[in-house]
């Protein structure tokens, strides 16, 4: 690793300490939310960054502006995952990496069957499975590497499991989603629902992590 890179949703700035270790010589965050940028700015004075806040389907860099792209549980909130791939197609130079992790569709699972027993809405997120997300990055990357693997969660009440559904913006983006949770009421119904699972709640995330290498052009006349 070394030279520019982009840590695509950087949120508060947690990879970049990391990114420059590895090699990076400079970092620009991009993050839709301006106060994560706001954050990760005034938290990493002292480390050769900056931030800006952008639409990862849109950025607003040159072509060939990074060596490489980094980025840690975004890309799953993708609408349009394909813009999303070509925007980091362009922005990376001839030969440059796209590395990161995103979550397949075993994420959440014991949180949607226990939302089932309180009601008909689609609550959690769907997320895709590998083989449709290898097709779509390989019109744009080669994939040189791909690993998945399952990491399970407990936590001891509903709070502490919503808590950490928020803070990583696991907001419901699915048709048919029921707007808010609902009371007090559903939510002492979706914790009873969840416990006859198990008695401390567990929260899978079924991780799939990437590294791709940036065709050339060829690759985007053949989408």
């Amino acid at each position: 690793m070394s030279g520019t890179w982009l840590d695509l949703g950087c949120g508060t700035g947690f990879a970049v300490a990391d990114l420059i270790r590895q090699g990076a010589q400079h970092v620009i965050g991009a993050d839709l939310a301006h106060e994560m940028c706001l954050a990760s700015e005034e938290k990493l004075t002292q480390l050769p960054f900056q931030s800006i806040t952008c639409d990862a389907e849109n950025l607003p860099f040159a072509q060939g502006s990074f060596d490489g792209i980094y980025s840690n549980l975004m890309i799953q909130w993708s609408e349009q995952l394909s813009d999303l791939f070509y925007e980091a197609h362009r922005v990376i130079k001839p030969g440059g990496l796209f590395a990161f992790a995103t979550l397949g569709p075993k994420t959440m699972f014991e949180l949607k069957q226990a939302w089932q027993a309180v009601d008909p809405f689609t609550h959690v997120n769907e997320f895709d499975n590998s083989a449709n997300l290898v097709t779509l990055c390989e019109h744009f990357f080669e994939i040189e590497s791909l690993q998945q693997q399952d990491v399970v969660q407990h936590h001891s009440n509903l709070t502490s499991l919503l808590k950490e559904l928020k803070a990583i913006g696991a907001t419901n983006v699915n048709p048919g989603r029921r707007p808010g949770l609902g009371g007090r009421e559903r939510l002492r119904q979706l914790e009873q629902a969840y416990r006859l699972q198990s008695a401390y709640l567990p929260l899978t995330y079924d991780l799939i992590w990437v590294v791709a290498r940036k065709r050339d052009n060829l690759g985007l006349q053949q989408i």
